[in-house]
């Protein structure tokens, strides 16, 4: 008589529970995944709203020193803009001395109509529970002061 051929109880069993354990592995890789997938869409759209605020800001209104805070996405993203004036970090030409001009009178001058430096950071951020995830945007621009109005005759 010959023996039937095939696989034994136990080696079906090792298959499937070889099986079981790779996909369960298989599964936590694409979830793990598909949550990168969400925190880098996440921080895109973050991005493309910072951008459009600070275009916004930067195109439409005048720059003055000041903080503001907002929503995007009905309070899914909050953002924060603080807009400080800072030093001009190229230095300012001093003017030309006068014949008889000390050097030290011409430190700290400015002149009226030299460029203001204003330093914008944007704080947007995101999520409901903590750690809440946030980016930052820092950006330098400039303003040039309008020259006053001449009195009208």
């Amino acid at each position: 008589m010959k023996r039937a051929r095939g696989f034994s109880l136990i080696e079906v069993l090792v298959a499937f529970a070889l099986l079981a354990v790779a996909l369960g592995i298989l599964i936590a890789i694409l979830s793990g995944g598909l949550a990168q997938v969400r925190q880098a869409g996440d921080a895109t759209e973050a991005t493309l709203h910072a951008q459009s605020l600070l275009d916004e800001r930067i195109a439409m209104a005048p720059l003055e020193a000041g903080s503001d805070r907002g929503e995007f996405d009905d309070g899914r993203y909050r953002w924060t803009l603080e807009i400080t004036e800072v030093d001009d970090p190229a230095p300012v030409a001093a003017p030309a001395l006068e014949a008889g001009a000390a050097p030290v009178e011409t430190v700290g001058l400015q002149l009226a109509s030299a460029p203001v430096v204003f330093r914008l950071q944007l704080d947007v951020s995101w999520g409901e529970e903590p750690p809440l995830r946030s980016l930052r945007f820092v950006t330098l621009r400039v303003r040039v002061p309008q020259p006053p109005a001449a009195p009208l005759p």
